[in-house]
Parts: C-alpha cells; sequence; structure tokens
C-alpha cells in the first residue's frame, strides 16, 4: 500500500499539468497516442538516468582539480543534466510521432513535446519519492513543491522547444532547431541553478516568477501557432 501511494504521488504532478496543458487542445490527441508518448518520455528518462550517473562519475572524477571545479559544475548542472534531458526528451517525442496520422497540425507538435516531458519528469518523482525516508504527508507535500517547480519545468522548456521545431520545419532550416535544443538547455540549465539555491533568502520566489515567465511565452506562442494552416508541417 505504502509503494502504491508513492507510486500515484509521484505521477500526480505530471498528470495533473498534462490534463491542464491537453484541455489548451482545440482538436484533441487521441488518448493512445498521448500515453504512447508519455511513457517513451519515461522510457527515455531512465536511458537519460544512467547517462547522467556514468558522465557525472566520470566528470567529477576530476573534482581533485579545484581550480576546474566551478567550471565542472556548471558543466554538470547545463550540459550532463540539461542538455542530456531535452536532447533525450526530443528523441521521445521523433521516435512516437515520426509516422503519427494524428500529427496533423503544426500545435500538436507543442502537445506531444509538453507530453513527453511529463513522462520524463514523472520517472524523475518515481526515483526520488522511492529514495526518500520519510513518512507520506512528507511526501505528499514534496509532491506539492515539485508539481509548482521541477514537474512544470520540464513541460514549459519541452513546449518552448517545441515551437522551434515547428518554426524549423516551416521554413526548413534545421538549424532553428538546434537553437531550440540550446534555448532550452539555458532555460533548465538556469532553473538548475536557482534550484540548487532554493533555501536562500528570495531564491524560491525567483524561481517561481521564472517559471510564471516561461508559462507565459509558451502560452503565447501555442496561441500564434495556433493560427497556422492545419496541415502538419512535419510530413
Amino acid at each position: 500500500m505504502l509503494y502504491f501511494s508513492l507510486f500515484i504521488l509521484a505521477l500526480f504532478p505530471s498528470i495533473i499539468w498534462l490534463l491542464y496543458y491537453l484541455k489548451k487542445d482545440t482538436h484533441p490527441e487521441p488518448k493512445l497516442s498521448i500515453l504512447y508518448v508519455f511513457f517513451a518520455g519515461i522510457f527515455f528518462a531512465v536511458i537519460g538516468y544512467f547517462f547522467q550517473k556514468g558522465a557525472a562519475s566520470l566528470l567529477f572524477s576530476f573534482t581533485a582539480l579545484s581550480s576546474f571545479f566551478l567550471f565542472i559544475f556548471y558543466f554538470q548542472k547545463f550540459i550532463i543534466v540539461a542538455l542530456s534531458e531535452e536532447f533525450f526528451k526530443y528523441i521521445a517525442f521523433a521516435f512516437t510521432t515520426s509516422k503519427q496520422p494524428e500529427l496533423d497540425e503544426p500545435v500538436d507538435v507543442v502537445f506531444y513535446m509538453i507530453t513527453a516531458g511529463l513522462g520524463f519528469a514523472a520517472l524523475e518523482n518515481i526515483v526520488l519519492f522511492f529514495s526518500l525516508e520519510c513518512d507520506i504527508s512528507q511526501v505528499a507535500h514534496i509532491a506539492f513543491l515539485r508539481f509548482v517547480s521541477a514537474t512544470l519545468l520540464h513541460p514549459l522548456a519541452s513546449g518552448i522547444f517545441g515551437l522551434f521545431i515547428i518554426y524549423g520545419y516551416r521554413y526548413m532550416q534545421k538549424k532553428i532547431i538546434l537553437f531550440g535544443l540550446l534555448f532550452a538547455t539555458i532555460i533548465h540549465g538556469i532553473y538548475n541553478i536557482i534550484a540548487e539555491r532554493i533555501e536562500e533568502n528570495y531564491f524560491f520566489f525567483f524561481l517561481l516568477l521564472f517559471l510564471f515567465t516561461l508559462a507565459l511565452t509558451l502560452s503565447f506562442g501555442i496561441k500564434k501557432v495556433k493560427k497556422m494552416r492545419s496541415v502538419c508541417l512535419l510530413k
């Protein structure tokens, strides 16, 4: 019963945000397609988890060189964590939707990217919650904090990346997609740095303001791409 409760609490933040963003889709995607992308996000999160563990272990073997510690710290936050996670979320999206007939509108790209991101976030929560040594009420409190922070970061970064993917295909410029990956990585990396100092002074306020700004950006982008023609540009 305890493990089941932990599992539900781990999924809860992702499910709530998934339902919220899917309500913004005026032409809802098939539920099976959404589940397929969501679980692909979880699967590639597992691959990303082991990649990060291996890469971080190798990288921090150089921490004895104190002059490189700051560089290694930021390299780990931006490259090993942020870049790898945004890349694997994109792979989850590309792997599951490359031949999806339901991908028939440009804005669908954003919603599928958001779904992949939330699958990724779900796996993170599962790993975290099952490693905690505290009671259910404390885990529920942590679940709420992650609901308004870490879990939200994933769909925001992925969704904004999805906007770049749409324009990359519209203008036949793959460099726009690469720039989108870089932009999502920077967003994710900045979040990681702020989150490291969450208990200091007003950093939690800065974190919420940062996420709110990203949410507004994504909302504006979704409204704009909804006006594009209905034949998906990825076809």
